[in-house]
């Protein structure tokens, strides 16, 4: 973490070089690290698929399949494979919660399966959630679809708030994962002024918003290319 942070790179931005720490948003990279290690206490395992199992499976079908469907191999992957792999996991993962999103809001299980469909066949999701485009938003939409989650169950009733511990965390991730965490949060702050305006004010939204803010915010700011921005930009006061 710390070396991370201090990490000085002379190869890039030429002449002056490139102070890595302060410049980049480092949620998808530790992201990243933490699942190649994770993967590192997977054992080597192989299974060999009964013939009889195979035999059933259409023969161009088996050309798509590991090792042609014969073999199936489980073990620690490189951490080149995980940075190729982790676009196309969290892609799946933003179009589950975008389920879970639409589902809370609507009350309907229909309706949740609908936005994970269209979700799934959005080309700019398409874009950022293909294998090998490891870029920020690979992680940051999953991200932020969980904070708007975790928000609107938040305040699903009164007693819903200490969701909102839930959606500060989830926003500390968005905020150290891309810069659109701006977004996310004015768009809560303008969420919580609307239920104000339209009488739907409660103690647990007061309670809810209050946790998500502080959390959030103290969070955001530990992340050294945000710093003091949360209480400094013009563009951040409307959730304050």
């Amino acid at each position: 973490w710390s070396k991370f942070f201090k990490w000085y790179d002379y190869m890039s931005w030429y002449p002056i070089g490139r102070p890595i720490g302060t410049t980049i948003y480092p949620g998808m990279q530790f992201v990243s690290v933490w699942i190649w290690e994770a993967a590192k206490y997977i054992p080597d395992t192989k299974y060999a698929i009964p013939k009889n199992i195979v035999s059933q499976i259409p023969k161009w079908m088996l050309f798509y399949l590991p090792n042609k469907g014969k073999l199936l191999a489980f073990g620690p992957m490189s951490l080149n494979d995980v940075c190729c792999l982790v676009p196309a996991w969290f892609g799946a993962l933003a179009t589950f919660l975008t389920f879970l999103l639409a589902s809370e809001l609507s009350e309907s299980t229909s309706v949740g399966l609908f936005a994970a469909a269209v979700m799934s066949i959005i080309p700019a999701h398409i874009m950022r959630s293909v294998g090998g485009g490891f870029d920020n938003e690979a992680v940051a939409v999953s991200a932020f679809v969980l904070v708007l989650l975790l928000w609107v169950r938040s305040i699903r009733t009164p007693s819903s708030w200490f969701f909102g511990v839930f959606a500060g965390l989830a926003y500390v991730a968005a905020a150290a994962t891309w810069g659109g965490y701006i977004f996310i949060n004015n768009m809560i702050g303008l969420h919580a002024l609307f239920l104000v305006g339209f009488g739907k004010y409660n103690t647990g939204v007061y309670r809810a918003f209050t946790l998500y803010f502080i959390i959030g915010t103290w969070g955001a700011m530990q992340v050294p290319v945000i710093g003091w921005a949360p209480l400094r930009s013009v563009e951040q006061m409307p959730s304050l």
